[in-house]
């Protein structure tokens, strides 16, 4: 009986039914459900009938009896399916996805095959914009919505809601595509389908300037890589071509830190020196820009973010200091130690 604890977690899991419900069902502790499922015990044998009874299976299915010729024909339809990928065969694999959900009903990783086949044979066997093409759509969204629905497994309806906003945006469903968009964890790639104009527009502007953002903080990750650091200020200074960066100020003081930080260990103290006194001057602009930006959203005028505005409401304060204040502080890093008694660098000190 060394899988029939196994078989009961599979079960218990078919029926949505937790480990203590199961427990209580059958009027033992929790404790032995658990050592069932893990294989430390198994259940006694005046168990087995009524395990199969709520479980609405026979006590051969239980013990995986039948198990072995189940899995063959499982196995058989995968590898058939599976072929189509190689092949191409987008009939083929719409025949065999139907067959797979007409002997196994209710299983959803076959139903998510008949879907995405509905969806591939109305783009690729079908006239676009035919009634057939849409027929296949519409029976695509149908199969997609009862995963969406009934399904407990996370992939598979993430799978499901990230197909049916494509499907949708076929049919021109859009208002129905972008609910579903919303729910999904790619939201974001996800709209470029539903939204279209000034609406999309918009939201690539966003989704480049979080992506632009999240690129420089990985490259900033490498504080002692002068190449991964002045890549970091060039990307910026290329996608704002105009030198409006607004909040990317504050970004660019800490790139010019960091290099001036690569370039003190080399010994280019006059280089180190110069990119400090970029810092500074960033420092400066970012200040004056933030208290404009307090009495209204200013706005990006790079043609990559032209629909965008700074809006100091958004801005997250992690201390009480000044830009200038938090440049006057990194000058008094160890790393700066061999600049001190440099008159450029009393300078900055002065600044």
């Amino acid at each position: 009986m060394n899988n029939i604890g196994f078989k009961i977690k599979e079960l218990r899991k078919k029926k949505d039914i937790t480990q203590e419900k199961l427990a209580k069902y059958l009027n033992v502790s929790f404790q032995a459900v658990s050592k069932w499922e893990t294989g430390i015990a198994s259940p006694d044998l005046a168990m087995i009938v009524p395990l199969a009874r709520l479980f609405e299976v026979s006590t051969d299915e239980l013990f995986g009896v039948a198990e072995n010729a189940e899995d063959t024909r499982k196995k058989e339809l995968f590898e058939l399916w599976n072929k189509t990928w190689k092949t191409g065969d987008v009939a083929e694999r719409y025949e065999i996805s139907k067959i797979a959900v007409a002997e196994y009903p209710g299983n959803f990783e076959y139903l998510k095959w008949l879907a995405d086949a509905e969806d591939a044979y109305a783009i690729h066997n079908c006239e676009r914009n035919s009634e057939q093409q849409k027929e296949h759509f519409e029976n695509a969204v149908k199969y997609y919505e009862m995963i969406i629905e009934d399904c407990g497994d996370t992939d598979l309806k993430e799978h499901a809601i990230y197909c049916i906003v494509m499907t949708l945006s076929s049919l021109n469903r859009r208002d129905e595509a972008l609910q579903y968009a919303k729910q999904h964890p790619s939201c974001d790639e996800l709209l470029k389908c539903c939204l279209r104009g000034e609406e999309w527009e918009e939201h690539r502007q966003k989704m480049i300037f979080r992506k632009l953002y999240e690129l420089v903080v990985v490259l900033e990750c490498g504080k002692h890589d002068i190449v991964s650091i002045q890549a970091a200020e060039k990307i910026i200074k290329t996608v704002i071509d105009d030198g409006n960066y607004l909040m990317f100020h504050d970004t660019l003081m800490f790139t010019c830190i960091w290099q001036a930080q690569c370039f003190t260990k080399q010994k280019r103290y006059e280089e180190a020196v110069a990119v400090l006194r970029k810092s500074h001057e960033h420092a400066v602009m970012f200040e004056e820009m933030l208290e404009r930006a307090k009495k209204s959203p200013l706005p990006y005028t790079c043609r990559a973010f032209n629909k965008l505005f700074c809006d100091a409401r958004d801005y997250c304060v992690s201390g009480t200091t000044t830009k200038t204040e938090d440049f006057k502080d990194c000058l008094t890093w160890k790393e700066f130690d061999a600049l001190r008694e440099r008159d450029d660098f009393k300078e900055l000190l002065e600044l």
